[in-house]
């Protein structure tokens, strides 16, 4: 945006070289106007360059959130349907199984590992929300605290993830602006709060 204001700026000093008013002065000092026109020209190009270069950067780095947004959602999906699985199953086991005491601590709802590897990268905690990041941060600790001893409680809290993350794809992708964000963000917590965690 400074790049911008300058280069208007520039251009506007160079109009008034064209004021049939100051014909006379442009005359007499014409190799100095002349210098700066053309030192004029070549700053507004640098610095429409350097703008046009600095938009394509930032378009292209949030084009890779998004790439990783949809990868999280995927990783939270396999997830999901692996553990919801996994809960249909040891609710089909009878009451007297000896095995039902101990099902989740042998066999653990799958972790969505991806999610921490997402999280450690530059470009995802430059480029997510604030509130985005500390909720997802905050979903993590009750996915790793729920995973082995409430299994319904973890496919709740993976839900919420997975909820999390598509709302912040959509305001990634200019879909929703960062109020509409917020309150849908505010809409999950309220649901987790009642669920008791």
């Amino acid at each position: 945006m400074l790049y911008i204001i300058l280069t208007i700026l520039l251009c506007f000093l160079g109009v008034f070289t064209f004021i049939p008013k100051f014909k006379s002065v442009i005359e007499r000092y014409s190799v100095g106007i002349n210098f700066f026109l053309t030192l004029v020209a070549t700053l507004v190009g640098v610095l429409l360059a350097i703008s046009i270069t600095n938009y394509e950067a930032k378009q292209k780095e949030k084009q890779d959130v998004i790439k990783l947004l949809q990868s999280s959602i995927s990783s939270v999906e396999t997830c999901y349907e692996y553990s919801e699985e996994l809960i249909e199953y040891f609710n089909k086991l009878p009451k007297e199984d000896e095995l039902k005491a101990e099902f989740f601590l042998k066999n653990p709802p799958p972790y969505p590992e991806y999610l921490d590897t997402f999280l450690m990268q530059n470009i995802v905690s430059k480029n997510l929300s604030g509130t985005t990041l500390s909720d997802l941060n905050e979903y993590l600790i009750n996915l790793k605290r729920s995973r082995t001893y409430n299994a319904p409680l973890y496919l709740k809290v993976l839900e919420q993830t997975l909820k999390l993350l598509e709302f912040e794809m959509a305001y990634q992708k200019g879909h929703i602006n960062e109020a509409q964000l917020d309150l849908q963000l505010s809409a999950i917590e309220k649901i987790l709060t009642t669920t008791g965690i």
